[in-house]
Parts: structure tokens; sequence; C-alpha cells
């Protein structure tokens, strides 16, 4: 995924969410220096963050080896459980598509790809997105039900991933 929709004239992600993503092992490091100079500016504080805030992103390896300090400098530790992150994830995922910033299309396919990058790992099944997966391929080749249909069980997946579910789909 490399989150992609975290750039120019969008949200920088919560230190939260960025931890998840390093448990998840799908981090874009290379922005994070970035992130990290924002998190300072909302008034977190720390030797790691302010190191890492000074990096210019070119030397992931670098950024890697700072951002676990620097994340709990931020209060935002790594989680210790691969659920709770991708839970995490998913719950950014889908409100970023209640909210209109990402399509169905994209999020079917951030699903297929976080399956197959986990070997199919049954944390990424459970919770309520995991449900999308399988999709991908009945989007992308037009087969199977039509895309408002596909569209509508992404809506009800994403609702019940946030805790919607009673919410009406639109």
């Amino acid at each position: 995924m490399r989150v992609p929709y975290y750039g120019r004239g969008r949200k920088i992600p919560s230190p939260r969410l960025v931890a998840a993503w390093l448990k998840i092992d799908n981090l874009a490091a290379e922005r994070v220096p970035l992130w990290a100079a924002h998190w300072i500016a909302d008034g977190h504080d720390g030797e790691a963050l302010r190191t890492l805030a000074g990096l210019d992103g070119s030397d992931t390896r670098e950024v890697r080896d700072v951002l676990p300090a620097a994340l709990n400098d931020a209060r935002a530790p790594i989680p210790d459980d691969l659920r709770s992150a991708v839970n995490a994830v998913y719950d950014d995922l889908a409100a970023l598509h209640l909210a209109d910033q990402v399509d169905a299309e994209w999020l079917i396919a951030q699903v297929e790809q976080f399956m197959v990058s986990s070997d199919w790992h049954d944390a990424y099944h459970e919770p309520p997105l995991g449900s999308l997966y399988g999709l991908h391929d009945e989007w992308e080749a037009g087969w199977g039900r039509p895309r408002n249909e596909l569209a509508a069980l992404v809506r009800q997946a994403c609702m019940e991933q946030v805790g919607q579910a009673s919410a009406t789909p639109g």
C-alpha cells in the first residue's frame, strides 16, 4: 500500500497509526521524518522524535532504527498484538472511504494486498474489512455483481469496521 493517500494536501497520520503500520510491516519510511515534524508541531516532544524529524528519509534503515523510540516519545508504542495493529489500519481505511477520500476499488485492492503480503494471516481476515478479500478480482475483471453492488458491500464493511453498522448505507 505504501500509504499513498497521505501526501500533499492530505492529513498527517497519527503516531498511533504509524505504529500500527510499522507492526504490520507496511510503512512508507521515507515519509516518516516529515510526519514526525508535524507531530512535534502538534505538541509531541522527545529527543528521538526530534532526531527523526531531522532526518531526510532517504536512509529508510536509519528512519526505522529511530522510529520505535520516537513513537514512544509520542506516546504511541508499537502494538504488541498484530490483530490490534490490523484493526487500527483497517479502521483508518474505512474512515477514509466513508469520508470519500479513497474509492471502493482502491480500498478493495488494499485489502487484497494486505492478504497476499501477510500470507493470508487470520488477523487480516477477521475484521469487517477482511470480508472484502476476493472482491478485487470481481471488480477488476468485470465479472459477477455490478460495481454499484460491490461498492455497497465495501461501504457496509466500512461502516461495520468503524462501528456504524446501524447507519443507513448511502
